[in-house]
């Protein structure tokens, strides 16, 4: 949540405390002649989205909400070197383990038709191929299962990568193979590989590898 909108929670927060106790004291007050006569709450909004006028009396809370005639949000917070630095690393907390056909069905009626859970192996290949600004990378998967596979190579200078390949075709051997292109001669890189069937999610090893210098002419 941005500073900005912090700030207008806060705002609108306590023009909503001012509002019951304004209300919960004319309750409670003697009966007078009150015509003509209101009492007002300002505040201003963060961001130069100006601000909220609100009178009691007549004045409900949407026709206050109503009154805001704009909202301005910080978005610096996308420009900041620490934010763009974040990566997703995902953890698999699933399992392949699939339930009841029907979960309706009375206890014990399908419990013969229970489906082996299926498993995978990975291992990332050594990259081969290699030149000043490219390399093939490889992986080799063992399913149990038939079901399609995806393979995504993620690389980079450290080993917390931060680029990824397209997802990779799996041959029937279940070998997969990329060309990956626009690398820095002489420099060191590491992948590693990723392959997800259904709701399975394998890791391969990481594999490290430096390119080619450029010949000097």
């Amino acid at each position: 949540m941005s500073k900005g909108v912090k700030i207008f929670a806060i705002v609108i927060g306590i023009i909503a405390v001012i509002i019951a106790a304004v209300s919960f004291l004319g309750n409670n007050s003697p009966v007078e002649n009150t015509t003509g006569l209101t009492s007002s709450a300002v505040a201003t909004l963060p961001g130069g989205g100006g601000a909220i006028t609100t009178q009691t009396g007549d004045a409900s809370f949407s026709t206050l909400l109503s009154s805001i005639k704009g909202i301005t949000l910080d978005t610096s917070i996308f420009q900041n070197a620490g934010y763009k630095a974040l990566r997703d690393y995902p953890v698999n907390l699933g399992t392949a383990i699939i339930g009841r056909q029907n979960p309706f069905a009375p206890i014990g009626i399908d419990s013969s038709s229970t489906q082996v859970p299926a498993s995978m192996q990975l291992q990332t290949l050594a990259p081969g191929k290699i030149l000043s600004a490219s390399a093939e990378f490889g992986a080799v998967v063992t399913s149990s299962s038939t079901d399609p596979v995806s393979v995504v190579f993620q690389y980079g200078t450290t080993d917390t990568f931060g680029s990824a390949t397209p997802p990779a075709k799996v041959t029937k051997n279940g070998t997969a193979l990329f060309t990956v292109t626009g690398l820095i001669p002489a420099t060191t890189y590491y992948v590693e590989a990723v392959a997800v069937q259904g709701s399975v999610t394998a890791t391969g090893t990481i594999m490290s590898f430096t390119t080619a210098a450029v010949p000097k002419r």
